[in-house]
């Protein structure tokens, strides 16, 4: 005898029939059937009388049924406490700054429409901080890039590509360069994120590999500040793409530099095992269709702008060989 089948009997019973009990219980009619003939044959008795229309218990089925109900009701009111206490939960997100700023804000707005009562703790960390802290479990989940090869206690579920770019001030000569060249790059100023930044990291093994001796004059964790201070001709800067916008068309010079870095994921890291409850598998869900686009519809824009006859200097472009 299983649970289901005192479930399949308990609604069928209440209801007065197979059809709509299943309707109820989203089954099918015969696996109904099926759950009620299982039930007869294991305790030799019959349940319903099946002739009688809408079909009765005999004897014998009214008495399960008084012995089933309390089990069935105690079952429901588990699961009505189970979702309650699932909408009424917290948990601990982390992402890159530029993430939190700009590209989760709308998929948590629309995720507190549904879930209301639930908490959410949003930590900005750079890429090896989040790594630890969703090891350690401190993090519920990170949006970041993929984490080591060797890390096999953690989870990744890739939601967008991005490209590593160049960004400079207005009108530099560089853009007028076809491709850019790392030793072009690094004759001028370098501004950089954080020591902890992955891109920092793909940079600097770039640099040193090739022997070519560069000058970080700022280093800074909020790619904002970064883009301020190109803008102002402090020096240029290599960072992701997801970080760019739209109003920054008019602010930098940005060329994508495929040619020399290999284009990296962003996607939802997790602990391997670790149990994650409704609001928290909501969350993920619901920021990951908002994140999932957010790639095609930035370089789409900015080839737009290229078609337009923008010059290179002032939007995006390409440089080198994709």
């Amino acid at each position: 005898m299983e649970l289901r089948e005192l479930v399949s009997f308990y609604h069928v019973a209440r209801l007065h029939s197979v059809s709509k009990a299943a309707r109820t219980l989203e089954l099918g009619q015969p696996t109904v059937t099926t759950h009620l003939r299982k039930l007869e044959d294991e305790f030799g008795i019959t349940l319903f009388d099946r002739i009688k229309r809408p079909i009765q218990l005999t004897s014998e089925g009214v008495i399960l049924l008084e012995l089933v109900t309390p089990v069935v009701t105690a079952i429901d009111t588990l699961k009505t406490q189970m979702d309650y206490s699932e909408r009424r939960g917290s948990f601990v997100v982390g992402a890159y700054q530029d993430l939190v700023m700009h590209h989760l804000p709308k998929g948590i707005q629309g995720f507190r429409e549904e879930f209301p009562d639930v908490r959410i703790r949003l930590m900005a960390r750079a890429y090896s901080s989040l790594i630890q802290l969703v090891k350690s479990g401190e993090l519920d989940m990170a949006f970041c890039s993929p984490p080591p090869p060797d890390e096999v206690a953690l989870e990744f579920t890739e939601l967008f590509k991005y490209n590593i770019v160049l960004m400079t001030p207005p009108g530099h000569s560089l853009m007028e360069r076809h491709p850019i060249q790392l030793q072009d790059i690094a004759e001028w100023p370098l501004i950089l994120n954080g020591p902890e930044s992955l891109t920092r990291s793909k940079v600097e093994q770039a640099l040193k590999s090739q022997g070519i001796s560069y000058d970080v004059v700022l280093a800074m964790d909020d790619t904002e500040s970064i883009k301020r201070y190109v803008e102002i001709g402090m020096g240029l800067a290599i960072t992701a793409d997801f970080t760019l916008h739209e109003e920054d068309h008019d602010k930098l010079g940005v060329a994508r530099l495929d040619h020399i870095f290999a284009g990296s994921v962003i996607g939802v890291c997790t602990l391997r095992g670790k149990f994650l409850g409704r609001a928290v598998r909501a969350f993920i869900d619901t920021m990951s269709a908002q994140l999932r686009d957010y790639h095609a519809e930035l370089w789409a824009w900015g080839d737009q702008m290229e078609g337009a006859g923008e010059p290179a200097s002032a939007g995006f472009k390409h440089s080198g060989g994709s």
